[in-house]
């Protein structure tokens, strides 16, 4: 009976030495399935479309930013330029219509002794054909 004992001792401990390893190729495939399930949700968040449209967006106002940037700030110095020429136009217009209104002035001060010299000279006309025609 003591053989037999030994005998189960034995198979007992070699089943368990067998168990131990199969518990350590079981722990091993537990790390393996983790880091595939790890690899997986990685893959699977680097393909998601939400993600790569936010990337892309990202990236591409990051290469777009300094240039809309310099458009704002040309639309802006054209639009000052613009207002500037728009006053310097207006100006330039008020001071030609100044200058017609100071010469149409100038005319109707002088007009009255443009008539006055031409009424002169139509009296002075006729007085010199009076006295040429009764002579």
């Amino acid at each position: 009976m003591r053989e037999t004992v030994d005998l189960l001792a034995q198979v007992v401990a070699a089943m368990s030495q067998r168990l131990g390893q199969q518990d350590e190729k079981l722990v091993h495939l537990r790390q393996i399935m983790a880091e595939t399930l790890k690899a997986t949700l990685s893959t699977r968040d680097q393909t998601d479309p939400k993600l790569c449209g936010r990337f892309i967006g990202n990236e591409v106002n990051l290469a777009l930013d300094p240039v809309l940037d310099h458009f704002a700030d040309a639309i802006a110095s054209l639009r000052k330029n613009l207002d500037e020429t728009a006053t310097r136009l207006q100006l330039s217009a008020l001071e030609r219509l100044r200058d017609e209104l100071s010469r149409a002035d100038s005319w109707r001060r002088q007009r009255g002794w443009v008539w006055a010299g031409a009424m002169a000279a139509g009296a002075v006309l006729g007085g010199a054909v009076r006295l040429l025609g009764g002579a």
